[in-house]
């Protein structure tokens, strides 16, 4: 099941045309409020497609709980480096447009079979949110190892000898069920990416699937 955001929004008589070029511009999910839920856009309708937003407060603590269990990912973990090394994290969120190669996480991931439900939410999510770019914290994340966060613009030419990616992280309706995108570089030009899915159970989050991808 593919899960389509609502473009269309009501408003005065007489501005149609206008609305209908507004959402072509701010992509699926315009005209629809909230955050953390289903098939909603959570940013401003005047914000242009790809403008960066802070993490959404309602968003905070289950995305930054995400981010620190990800971390490193299997490409960086298996550098000798990063054992005495910062791990470096780009500190905006890659969205719909940076990835590469695109596919949506429905394209790489099915459904738990107990929880099918909770998947296509975080799916719905992912489509009105795509072209979100998160401005990420140092203080939210819960890391033991030393880390830092880079521009990304200068993240490949920052000196660490690896840097990872994420996506903004997708919910379903309860936040119990997630998909997040997780790409890694490193200097000697190894590259990967991959969608997983993961599922809160007993109050921790827990990685249900992922398959690594060439790409960054």
């Amino acid at each position: 099941m593919r899960v389509y955001a609502d473009m269309r929004f009501t408003v005065a008589r007489g501005v149609g045309a206008f609305a209908a070029a507004l959402a072509a511009v701010c992509g699926p999910g315009f005209g629809q409020t909230g955050a953390g839920q289903p098939g909603q856009q959570h940013t401003q309708p005047h914000q242009a497609r790809g403008a960066i937003i802070p993490m959404p407060e309602d968003r905070a603590e289950d995305s930054y709980a995400i981010y620190s269990l990800l971390m490193p990912g299997p490409t960086l973990a298996s550098l000798p480096a990063e054992q005495g090394s910062p791990w470096a994290i780009v500190e905006v969120t890659v969205n719909d447009a940076e990835r590469s190669p695109r596919i949506p996480p429905q394209g790489q991931l099915k459904p738990p079979t107990d929880n099918p439900k909770g998947f296509e939410e975080a799916v719905g999510d992912y489509e009105s949110n795509r072209y979100t770019r998160v401005q990420l914290n140092k203080d939210g994340f819960h890391l033991t190892h030393p880390f830092a966060l880079v521009n990304p613009e200068g993240a490949k030419n920052s000196g660490y000898p690896g840097v990872t990616y994420f996506s903004e992280v997708f919910f379903d309706e309860k936040h119990d069920a997630a998909l997040v995108y997780q790409s890694e570089w490193c200097a000697n030009l190894c590259s990967s990416g991959t969608w997983i899915y993961l599922e809160k159970h007993g109050g921790q989050w827990v990685r249900r699937s992922g398959i690594v991808v060439p790409g960054a």
